[in-house]
């Protein structure tokens, strides 16, 4: 699998960092490397001692871009949450890394208060945080993102599946049980019947199987010519068959 940064950007409190992290286990669970960053992270490592102007909020992106591109092409699959509020160092960085996913984490500024547990937005609207993304510091919305995640609407596991169909459309991600392996002695039996029954090659076999289980499940005899090219088309989507 090629590398890729999945850039998770959004108001604060949208929901960026959960799905960044539900998206990062799931690869893992499929054997992809991926790793994950955020602005706590960055914050306290990379971007030590700048501030929030626009000035430095940029600096902040530019450098995890930076970190993001080496990550990317090594071969990494980068889940990057950040608010990133400025188009213009999106747009910056994605012409930096160049394998670049933009997932728009979209949600409504009153619900992103109610899920603030740490208090900033009470504190911003106090007043007591200055610049502050939505209160008193613009977001500007991504234009053409390669995905909308509106996470007061959907749950996590349907943005979850939504964030992983992307990847898969886009060619970055392989569908979930494409890989299967077939131990070697189950191989060999799979050629005695195969050379013994006079199958031409696995698909026509895979066929003739299905065609059989057809037969007993619905009693309505073999697959019809369609359905064999159907279970063809299927088999080719799936990598199986050239």
């Amino acid at each position: 699998m090629k590398g890729v940064t999945v850039w998770f950007t959004g108001l604060p409190c949208s929901g960026k960092t959960t799905l960044a992290l539900k998206l990062s286990a799931e690869l893992k669970k499929r054997g992809i490397h991926s790793e994950d960053l955020d602005g706590d992270i960055t914050r306290k490592y990379l971007s030590k001692g700048l501030g929030f102007s626009k000035e430095d909020r940029d600096e902040n992106i530019r450098r995890v871009g930076f970190v993001c591109s080496l990550l990317t092409r090594n071969g990494a699959v980068v889940t990057a949450a950040f608010v990133s509020p400025y188009r213009s160092i999106r747009d910056e960085i994605r012409g930096m890394i160049g394998s670049f996913v933009e997932v728009y984490v979209k949600c409504s500024l009153d619900q992103c208060i109610a899920r603030d547990v740490k208090g900033m937005y009470k504190k911003a609207i106090a007043g007591e945080i200055k610049n502050f993304t939505g209160i008193s510091d613009p977001f500007e919305e991504p234009l053409q993102p390669e995905l909308v995640i509106e996470s007061d609407k959907e749950s996590e596991d349907e943005s979850l599946r939504k964030i992983l169909d992307k990847l898969e459309e886009l060619g970055y991600l392989k569908p979930a049980g494409r890989d299967i392996v077939i131990p070697d002695y189950l191989r060999r039996d799979l050629v005695k019947i195969m050379a013994s029954q006079n199958f031409p090659d696995l698909p026509t076999f895979v066929i003739h199987i299905l065609s059989q289980y057809a037969a007993q499940n619905s009693g309505q005899g073999d697959l019809s010519p369609t359905d064999e090219d159907e279970v063809r088309e299927k088999l080719k989507k799936l990598g199986y068959i050239s």
